[in-house]
């Protein structure tokens, strides 16, 4: 063969992406929990858990210790997940209570861009991103919906509705065998789709308050309850992989393991552990929004602990680009890190802002982190304080003052360098102020309740 003939079939094999030479659309399956922190895994430094299974995942796939939630909180986390957008852009830049309002329908998720594509669709477990019936998962792109509308502290009209497709099939379920019944579901629905691409999104309930374990958990744990239901979870997502391995779906499935958020500092023993960081749920600091990444395909993900810069408002153009799925038309924020997973180059992620509502509280760029001036409820001043009634901690609120931080030496932001840094924090605050502004006139704004 002539050298010249060789080199065109090499540079030909080189520019045809990895997933279209694959005669079958890789499975998506997005595992996230509620409330569980950077540090709950004990892949990670810090952690007081055991959890063999998803550090397995880790050994053998990416696990990234610079990803970001979208959020800080539940619904706007979901949200920014399910549509590669800031909360805010996203419409929902609170959580979701007892409001009549839903996710716009002029948004395209995550699961109606799979679908579109030929896909399954299906969540297992929570939503909050509306719980009236016509803001349900079912008309936002999934074909099934197996589980809770909501976290499960909270209740419409004094009950807890556990949905199937568009249907409550019970009140008040035993939130002890949450865990247990979805993994049953996940489980089931991977098995009915083993022949055609799915996409799977397991949204746990747990380790969100009150926690529950199921007996065969209960107390097994070297971490109270807490480490209890961790370890339950982690049973959980073995039972994926397993039942991946057992119909030959391993190599075509991308897994994905998260958080939506820090975990809630507030609740005593029943916290979860965001290891070095600082602070946790509901702040714009690292312990808000750093949370737990951990993607696993072998043979397409690469096996590596990675410090790129990402978000989880970056898995929706990612996957876009695996499936070979159309992106919306419209703007995202996200970015596509598939060369980052695949062979570990840099992220194209340069910044990254941290929303408290719809203003940006803090900005990242790099390696440094700024924060405006602003007040943050907390539950660790000089010494923390336990309310006797239900053994959570009292909140109190603090002041962070302007602040510059280098994350790659202090990322428990300890050592404010603003004086050493003048220049470049007073360019980010323009920065976020026009981003901030720009927002305003380029966002999707919520769907309301038909009134009759």
């Amino acid at each position: 063969m002539k050298l010249l003939t060789k080199i065109s079939i090499i540079l030909l094999i080189c520019s045809t992406s990895l997933f279209a030479q694959k005669s079958e659309k890789p499975n998506i399956i997005i595992i996230n929990m509620d409330d569980m922190g950077y540090a709950d895994l004990s892949c990670y430094p810090g952690s007081k858990n055991s959890t063999p299974n998803m550090d397995a995942l880790s050994a053998e796939g990416t696990t990234f210790t610079n990803f970001y939630a979208g959020s800080n909180i539940c619904s706007p986390s979901r949200a920014a997940l399910l549509t590669g957008m800031y909360p805010p852009r996203a419409g929902v830049p609170k959580v979701y209570l007892n409001t009549p309002k839903g996710i716009s329908f002029k948004l395209t998720t995550m699961a109606e861009m799979l679908k579109d594509n030929g896909y399954e669709t299906a969540i297992v477990g929570k939503w909050h991103l509306g719980h009236y019936p016509e803001f349900l998962p079912t008309n936002h792109g999934f074909n099934y919906f197996y589980g809770l509308p909501f976290s499960h502290d909270l209740k419409v009209d004094g009950k807890l509705p556990f949905y199937e497709r568009n249907e409550v099939i019970e009140y008040n379920p035993d939130i002890s065998m949450l865990t247990a019944r979805y993994t049953m579901k996940a489980v089931e629905f991977i098995k009915e789709n083993k022949d055609e691409p799915f996409f799977l999104y397991l949204a746990h309930n747990m380790p969100h308050t009150p926690l529950a374990a199921s007996a065969k958990f209960k107390g097994k744990s070297n971490n109270g309850l807490y480490g209890d239901v961790i370890m339950e979870i982690d049973w959980s997502i073995g039972e994926v992989i397993s039942t991946l391995k057992e119909l030959g779906l391993e190599e075509n499935t991308l897994v994905v393991i998260s958080s939506d958020n820090g975990p809630s500092l507030k609740q005593g023993d029943g916290s979860g552990n965001a290891g070095n960081l600082r602070e946790g749920k509901g702040t714009t600091f690292e312990g808000g929004h750093r949370v737990p990444g951990i993607f696993y395909m072998p043979g397409t993900v690469k096996a590596q602990m990675s410090d790129a810069f990402t978000s989880q408002i970056d898995i929706y153009p990612t996957v876009a680009e695996m499936t070979g799925a159309t992106l919306p038309e419209y703007k995202i924020d996200g970015v596509n890190i598939l060369s980052t997973l695949t062979e570990g180059a840099a992220s194209p992620r340069k910044e990254y802002f941290y929303f408290q509502g719809k203003s940006i509280e803090a900005m990242r760029k790099g390696d440094l982190k700024v924060h405006k001036p602003h007040k943050y409820r907390t539950p660790n001043p000089e010494r923390q304080v336990v309310n006797s009634e239900n053994g959570k901690l009292k909140v109190f609120t603090k002041e962070i003052e302007a602040s510059v931080f280098d994350l790659s030496k202090d990322e428990s932001e300890a050592k404010n360098i603003k004086q050493k840094k003048e220049e470049f924090y007073n360019k980010s605050i323009k920065r976020m102020k026009s981003f901030n502004n720009k927002l305003k006139n380029n966002k999707f704004e919520p769907e309301l309740k038909e009134t009759k």
